[in-house]
């Protein structure tokens, strides 16, 4: 092979390259230069992007890759519990679970740690049993496993433990899914609210506390894995759930089913339309029970918070107490009324009394609640001050409750009034108030002169049982002396005992209060014929545990607020006294019960005992032993007498503190544990086969000492 000379050239020439024999190729120094050159750029250029991915970005990436195989879940907490007063759970959330099977996807699967040749699981015929198990139709046991069938889900919710039997499964799919559950009376479910689908708040207590219950999110991450499906994993870090607080009402579940079902009763037996009844603790402001009914149906809302109408008689106390306290009236002042029917300043109709007197002292002005009475009063004060006295009790302004559907009334300025505004506001119209605002400006009366802010909340604790919130006391202002307190509570007292409100007089307690019965309106006018009977009572007069408030609207035939409105605060209180947990301190009760006189039991004839024993023994009440705590009569002492001796007549002594052991003949379990506490005893309730007394009926007892009363087993489930 020959090659051609070769030849030298410049340095900025190109030199030639051989190929093959016959082509020389020339190489430029520039252009191979400007290629090295490009190729350590990119070199470069991928260095400071790994570093760039690997230094810089690293953990940016890191959380990109963790997003493509890591999902991070929100754990959405349990809802915190809402209690009534003595820790009965009214609303808590439960975890449940939905299930749901895919039919084609079942098949049988190898057992968990199953060794080689160990039979596979049949996966139907565990799917069937554990259907079964759980209470399913048949009917939809068949649709579950029939293969034509995509997806069935089942209709009911069933629990955690119940979802172990399906664990690992094919074809089973299970969603957890939260319930709010509540064992609320239908009254209470108004004030407590409601949450929807995503557990959003809806009124309530649940959307004015919704910061305390709902708790705090947690965080769990899964594994994606397209054929086994999200997979935890413990080296993925997850938060827990934090539930949510528990609160703790003030009101007390039992005394809110007596307030609802008296409510219901009392409807029946007056026709009225709907009603309204609030009981509240006057010592601290506590509302007990929040009970409102229309149209014949528990209310949505809370009707005694969210609705104020014009409440009449029952607002006369106000004026005549800020009276007392001005130094412009005295309760034994004479006041002229007119025989029933006057015309005063500013009025263009007469005022009449339903009772009608010439003259009254002020004290019978409230307790025959006198309209024209109580209108001359108020015309001895300027409108600004009987705008003031209102004001001060209360009226026109939130009452600072936590719920967020309250209603502030009406009570309007004085630049805004009539001529006959001073007149009618006094008796009750031309104002709007809620019986709640009604029940804190009577308790305002009953605590000695306080106005109280109310409370709805006794407490909150969180998950860890701490309390981070209590109710304590809270005076919103002074409205009276406690001197002009004590003195009207005796005005009030009166009314009950001798006046317009005997209807809510018990036997064993002395009640005050105050009756208003006033014409309804609607859209600005009266309707013939239609009033809102009201009734605020305070129990005991003496020392008031409870103010009570109760209003029936339209009621058939009577329709006066003492009797109608009063029988109800009187059934209440009854069934209260017969029931063992209803927020009264027996102890300070018995030292304000009444003395109730004692008949002077004839001596019974040998028959008449036998038949009285025969009688007790059938129905009545069971021979037996006293109770521990029951004191027979006292029986005669040994006498030792020296003779010679002279017989002297004998002479009987009446026991003053003891009386028998009223008959319960015929009676249910609550009128015979009404009727022993009308007679002075206490009442231990015990099952039994009747309605019976231990001692049998007639028997001699103290007062105050317990008799034991069995009751059906069928009574006592009621």
């Amino acid at each position: 092979m020959m090659f051609g000379p070769i030849r030298e050239t410049a340095a900025h020439e190109s030199r030639p390259v051989i190929h093959d024999a016959n082509t020389p190729v020339t190489i430029s120094r520039a252009r191979s230069m400007i290629v090295h050159g490009g190729l350590v750029v990119f070199a470069v250029a991928i260095l400071a992007r790994a570093v760039q991915l690997q230094i810089v970005e690293h953990d940016t990436w890191l959380r990109v890759a963790d997003r493509q195989h890591v999902d991070q879940q929100t754990v959405k907490p349990l809802r915190g519990a809402i209690t009534d007063a003595t820790g009965m759970v009214l609303v808590e959330s439960r975890e449940q679970m939905k299930l749901s099977i895919a039919p084609r996807e079942i098949r049988d699967v190898r057992r968990k740690n199953a060794k080689r040749g160990d039979p596979l699981v049949k996966t139907r015929a565990v799917l069937r049993r554990g259907l079964r198990a759980l209470s399913v139709p048949e009917s939809q046991i068949r649709k579950a496993l029939d293969t034509t069938q995509k997806w069935v889900s089942l209709p009911k919710l069933y629990s955690p433990s119940d979802m172990e039997r399906f664990a690992g499964l094919p074809g089973v799919h299970v969603e957890r899914v939260r319930r709010r559950i509540t064992s609320a009376s239908d009254n209470l479910r108004g004030v407590l609210g409601a949450v929807d689908a995503d557990d959003a708040p809806v009124g309530g207590i649940e959307l004015e506390l919704d910061s305390f219950l709902r708790g705090q999110d947690g965080s769990r991450a899964v594994v994606k894995d397209p054929k086994a499906g999200n997979v935890e994993s413990p080296e993925l870090a997850s938060v827990d759930a934090l539930p949510g607080h528990t609160v703790t009402l003030t009101v007390n579940q039992a005394l809110q089913e007596i307030a609802e079902s008296e409510l219901k009763r009392a409807l029946v037996r007056t026709g009225g339309t709907g009603g309204d009844v609030v009981i509240l603790d006057p010592r601290d402001g506590s509302l007990l029970a929040l009970a409102g009914v229309r149209d014949g149906k528990p209310s949505s809302t809370s009707t005694p918070m969210a609705l104020a109408y014009e409440p009449g008689s029952v607002m006369k106390p106000f004026l005549v107490s800020r009276l007392f306290d001005m130094g412009k009236a005295t309760p034994n002042e004479i006041i002229d009324t007119e025989n029933g029917s006057a015309m005063l300043p500013g009025r263009k109709r007469a005022l009449t009394d339903e009772h009608k007197a010439a003259q009254m002292p002020v004290r019978d002005v409230i307790r025959f609640s006198s309209n024209i009475g109580t209108a001359k009063l108020a015309l001895r004060m300027t409108p600004r001050e009987e705008f003031e006295a209102l004001r001060d009790f209360g009226f026109g302004s939130l009452t600072g409750v936590p719920y967020p559907a309250e209603s502030k009334g009406s009570l309007p300025l004085p630049a805004r009034w009539s001529g006959s505004t001073p007149t009618s506001v006094s008796i009750g119209y031309e104002v709007l108030a809620t019986p709640l605002q009604i029940a804190l400006a009577y308790a305002a009366i009953a605590n000695d002169g306080e106005l109280l802010q109310p409370a709805l909340v006794k407490e909150v604790r969180d998950a860890q049982g701490t309390t981070i919130y209590r109710h304590e006391r809270r005076v919103v202002r002074r409205v009276l002396t406690a001197k002009t307190a004590k003195e009207m509570r005796g005005l009030l007292a009166s009314v009950v005992d001798s006046g317009t409100g005997t209807a809510a007089e018990l036997a064993t307690f002395d009640v005050a209060g105050k009756s208003g019965t006033a014409r309804r309106s609607e859209n600005g006018r009266y309707l013939e014929g239609k009033y809102n009977a009201t009734f605020a009572g305070m129990f005991p007069a003496q020392a008031p545990q409870y103010v009570l408030v109760a209003r029936i609207i339209d009621p058939k035939g009577t329709y006066y607020g003492g009797i109608v409105s009063g029988s109800l605060v009187n059934g209440i209180l009854q069934a209260a006294l017969a029931t063992r947990n209803s927020a009264l301190d027996r102890n300070a009760l018995a030292e304000v019960a009444k003395a109730m006189p004692v008949p002077i039991v004839k001596p019974k004839s040998v028959k008449a005992l036998a038949l009285a024993t025969r009688d007790s023994l059938r129905r009545d009440s069971l021979l037996a032993p006293l109770p521990p705590n029951a004191e027979p009569a006292p029986a005669a002492a040994r006498v030792v007498v020296a003779l010679p001796f002279t017989a002297q007549r004998p002479v009987v002594r009446v026991e003053r503190n003891v009386r028998p052991v009223p008959s319960v003949f015929g009676l249910d379990v609550r009128q015979a544990t009404r009727t022993l506490y009308a007679a002075g005893f206490q009442v231990s309730i015990a099952r039994g086969a009747d309605v019976r007394t231990r001692p049998v009926a007639g028997t001699m007892l103290r007062v105050g000492s317990t008799v034991q009363l069995e009751m059906p087993r069928m009574e006592s489930a009621k």
